[in-house]
């Protein structure tokens, strides 16, 4: 019980010292004037040309590992699996358990 009685007034001494710290009264006006003119930040020249070779870069990449795939073979497998008996669904299927 004490520790809540502790922990109640550690949190209104906080509330307290809250309440009694002045605000700036210039803190809306600098926000407000911020908002208005935003910092805009040019990209420089070296920043432009390295996103421009790696968006290439990454182009030309892509079109190699596209060309990697041999299309020339029908060597197409495939799997075949009952899933009602690794799953377990016969039990959803059977009328007897409903």
């Amino acid at each position: 019980m004490k520790t809540d009685e502790y922990i109640n007034d550690q949190i209104n001494n906080l509330i307290d010292r809250e309440k009694q710290t002045v605000p700036n009264p210039f803190l809306s006006t600098v926000i407000i004037s911020r908002i208005e003119s935003p910092l805009t930040k040019r990209m420089t020249t070296w920043r432009s040309i390295a996103v421009a070779a790696s968006i290439s870069i990454v182009i030309f990449l892509g079109i190699q590992l596209g060309g990697l795939t041999n299309t020339d073979t029908n060597d197409y497998t495939s799997l075949s699996i009952n899933d009602s008996e690794i799953e377990n669904f016969m039990y959803f299927n059977n009328e007897t358990y409903e």
